[in-house]
Order: C-alpha cells, then structure tokens, then sequence
C-alpha cells in the first residue's frame, strides 16, 4: 500500500509543483522565450497536472474501497494510468 495515497501533503506538494509549473510558462512567455521552450514547458505542466489528477482518484478510490480490496485497487490504479497517458 503506496502511504502517499493519504497523504494530503503529497498532494498539495504536487499542487505547488503544479503551479510551478504554469508559473513558469507564463514568466518564459512575457520574456520571450523560444517557441519550444515554451512547448517544453507546457509538456512538464501537462505532465504535472496529470500526475496531480492520478493522486486525487487513487487517493478517492483507496477511501472508497477500503484496504481489504487490493485487486480492485490496483486494476484502477492501472486504469487511471491509462486515462492519464500523455500522448
């Protein structure tokens, strides 16, 4: 059992990384940087957005679930992976 799926401060942690991130993509766009580093960038924030909604629904679904359901758990653990592949 991952103890970062109950962990609130990893997700605000992630939250603040998040933020970080667009904060910087804004700051880059009003110095001018290059197009791709600006795509670059937009690929971390998307990336760190997806990692932030992947701990929300496993943190959900282990409240939900309970302890005693691993197999569920991990089945939509691989589930929410899938939903959140970046492509």
């Amino acid at each position: 059992m991952n103890n970062e799926l109950c962990d609130p401060k990893a997700i605000k942690d992630q939250l603040n990384r998040t933020e970080g991130q667009v904060m910087a993509l804004k700051k880059m766009y009003e110095t001018k940087r290059s197009c791709a580093e600006l795509l670059q960038q937009i690929v971390a924030a998307r990336a760190s957005l997806s990692r932030l909604g992947t701990m929300l629904l496993e943190a959900e679904a282990q409240g939900c679930m309970g302890v005693d359901n691993e197999l569920k758990i991990k089945e939509l653990k691989h589930t929410i992976s899938q939903l959140f592949k970046i492509t």
